[in-house]
């Protein structure tokens, strides 16, 4: 599993400040590198054994920017970060912008890029694959407003009927949320057998979430599943018991991490984040917004 450490800071490049050209410029040296990486690991909490250093250093057009990848190892696979480093090494960011860009245009190629990351790999989908719309959600089945939000998407016409929207599951269980992680491990390993029945142990879990407990999880799994006739159920404890949907459910959050969820339940339409929990005119509207005007975003089937 790739951490991604979370940063917040940018720098804006204005003409004034572009250089003449690279050969003004010099690179990073490894002591220069290594006093950086020291930096990142104390500021982001890295753990010393965790080895953080500086991988790649990238100019950055042509001024005298930098664009540094660290990286360390920890337990549960490597540590990544990339930061924007000043001319002078004092300031670190992890964004930049270029005044001499237009916002619309790099706003629409960073949802375009974004929308690939978000298709990437194993995930559980309802609607067509060349629909004009994609939402992707990012969700925990212990959260309140996740629940909220499955009703809400229930009820959206443009999502149940007309093919014209695509809904993607991806799996966000939070930390604090004492039995979503097993909830997505159990939704994960049916996921793994077919699409039917990942949606309806889905639609099971949210509707009992009120019943639900660390205690009685293991329990109101089972019982919901049993329920479910095409899943079959030896594949299904097996899959539990081995823990084989774990890697799913780990890839899920580091994508989530990666494109900037901070909680759920979080929504990309077309790649175009929407925080929060929208009420049901305002998603409408945002969905016809991007049916009549966004790129059309096309995914293998899964």
């Amino acid at each position: 599993m790739l951490t991604h450490l979370t940063t917040k800071a940018c720098f804006l490049l204005l003409p004034g400040l572009m250089m003449a050209g690279a050969d003004v410029c010099r690179d990073v040296s490894p002591a220069e590198g290594e006093r950086l990486a020291h930096y990142v690991a104390q500021k982001y909490h890295v753990p010393v054994h965790a080895a953080l250093r500086m991988e790649s250093q990238q100019q950055v057009g042509e001024t005298c920017y930098r664009k540094l990848v660290f990286k360390g190892d920890g337990a549960l696979g490597p540590y990544q970060v990339a930061l924007y480093a000043s001319p002078d090494l004092r300031f670190l960011s992890s964004d930049i912008l270029d005044s001499t860009m237009d916002p619309g245009r790099e706003e629409r190629a960073d949802a375009e890029k974004r929308m690939g990351q978000l298709l990437e790999g194993e995930f559980a989908a309802t609607g067509p694959a060349a629909a004009p719309v994609t939402i992707v959600l990012f969700s925990d089945f212990q959260c309140p407003y996740c629940k909220k939000m499955h009703a809400l998407l229930a009820s959206e016409p443009l999502i149940t009927s007309g093919g014209r929207v695509r809904l993607v599951f991806r799996h966000m269980p939070m930390p604090a949320h004492q039995w979503a992680q097993k909830a997505a491990e159990s939704a994960a390993c049916a996921q793994l057998q077919n699409g039917d029945a990942f949606w309806r142990l889905h639609d099971s879990l949210f509707e009992n979430q009120e019943k639900i407990t660390a205690d009685n999880v293991n329990q109101m799994v089972g019982d919901l599943s049993s329920r479910i006739e095409t899943l079959n159920i030896r594949d299904f404890g097996d899959c539990l018991r081995r823990q084989t949907s774990l890697g799913m459910v780990l890839r899920d959050r580091q994508l989530g991490t990666l494109v900037g969820v901070k909680g759920t339940p979080t929504l990309f339409i077309n790649g175009e984040p929407l925080t929060g929990l929208p009420d049901a005119a305002e998603l409408h509207r945002r969905l016809e917004d991007a049916v009549g005007q966004a790129p059309r975003h096309v995914a293998a089937e899964n």
